[in-house]
């Protein structure tokens, strides 16, 4: 249900975005072929949009709550995404440019189930009431300001209102528990706390959902792709995407069968096919080309993901991934950059552990390559002398 809700809120975002700048060009464009200043009405479409922003994201905070809507998620800010945090009601984005601009990252309904068209009329009413008073109040402004912030600021409202038409079709899986979403945001700063807190808790299906990142991040790669067959017969998304890691984690332990590799080209081929939101920071693509043995794209791949500011653990992977690509790869200083990289942006994760060592034993077997030739060279060099 995930990948049918990204599609329809990418659908939205597109023809909105595109309803957006033909409306902004017909209301300057008077001022333009007039010969007078575009300032004022361009000014006045940045304050209508902003106005009715924060409009937005007060009504889902507040009132929209009341009538069953759920933010999935906040994002703060504008540009590219700089740091991910994973909070109670969702992750939270920190943009690059800091404009206070507060926008929800998600929508969904509080209980999961999609809204009747009669319900769905009672939720938007009062939102679609408040845009009206703001942009009616913003056309009290004298001349292209006042007319550009009302128009302008009236079709930016029509984006909540088709996002929540589009999105509360689908069934939606409600917020986790408090408890469990504890779980999930200790994971992404320490790995024995946050096994702690979840051998607390009663056992369940979100229980075990929520173990599946816990298996992950310490370094129980069999049990986990065991777990997850659980979930992902019931077309989680999610799971399948960890589940196609796993195996390739488990690959390079040297623990995995020939079935487990073709386990893995199979689940890589379904998660390809996930929207790219679900995939954004993921080193799956990495993992693919280290396991087709081309090591200069699997840097590539996985640099562009540590790139991506997504959450703590994932990124941490990320680097890791870059860490076992450049080792393959026959560059072992840029290796231990990485690896102390992928150490400072996330949690201890045994595959971490792995990796310092594997990284250690072969600078060892190298010293002692190296050692073994210098002796060669020396004996080499003492036997005509002696002679």
């Amino acid at each position: 249900m995930r990948n049918e809700l990204l599609r329809r809120w990418t659908l939205v975002d597109k023809v909105h975005r595109v309803l957006l700048a033909v409306g902004c060009v017909v209301v300057c464009l008077p001022y333009m072929s007039g010969g007078a200043t575009v300032l004022p009405p361009a000014a006045g479409a940045i304050t209508g949009t902003y106005a009715l922003r924060w409009l937005w994201a007060g009504y889902l905070a507040g009132p929209g709550r009341w009538f069953g809507l759920r933010p999935g998620g906040w994002s703060f800010g504008v540009g590219a995404v700089v740091r991910t945090t994973l909070g109670r009601s969702g992750p939270r984005y920190l943009r690059r440019i800091p404009l206070p601009v507060l926008a929800p990252a998600g929508l969904g309904t509080r209980s999961g189930a999609p809204l009747r068209p009669g319900r769905l009329l009672v939720v938007l009413l009062p939102f679609l009431g408040a845009a009206v008073l703001l942009a009616g109040l913003l056309a009290l402004a004298d001349g292209g300001f006042g007319r550009a912030a009302a128009v302008l600021g009236l079709l930016w409202a029509v984006r909540p209102v088709l996002l929540t038409a589009a999105v509360s079709s689908v069934p939606t899986a409600g917020s986790p528990p408090a408890d469990l979403a504890e779980v999930l945001a200790t994971l992404q700063h320490d790995v024995p706390g946050a096994r702690r807190l979840l051998d607390a808790l009663p056992d369940g299906p979100d229980t075990r959902r929520a173990a599946l990142s816990l298996l992950f991040a310490e370094g129980r790669y069999r049990e986990l792709t065991e777990l997850a067959a659980e979930f992902t017969a019931d077309g989680d998304e999610y799971t399948a995407l960890l589940r196609a890691r796993a195996l390739a984690y488990l690959d390079e332990t040297g623990a995995a069968t020939d079935a487990d590799r073709a386990a893995f080209h199979a689940q890589y081929a379904a998660a390809r096919r996930l929207p790219r939101e679900l995939r954004a920071g993921s080193d799956l693509e990495a993992l693919q080309e280290l396991a087709l043995g081309r090591n200069g794209l699997a840097i590539d791949e996985a640099r562009s993901a540590a790139a991506v500011a997504s959450l703590p653990l994932r990124r941490s992977m990320a680097y890791a991934t870059l860490a076992l690509a450049l080792h393959r790869a026959g560059r072992p200083e840029e290796a231990r950059t990485a690896l102390m990289t992928a150490r400072r942006t996330g949690p201890a994760s045994a595959r971490l552990d792995f990796l310092t060592d594997l990284l250690a034993e072969a600078e060892a077997e190298a010293e002692a390559e190296a050692a073994a030739g210098t002796a060669a060279a020396a004996a080499a060099e003492s036997g005509p002398a002696s002679a």
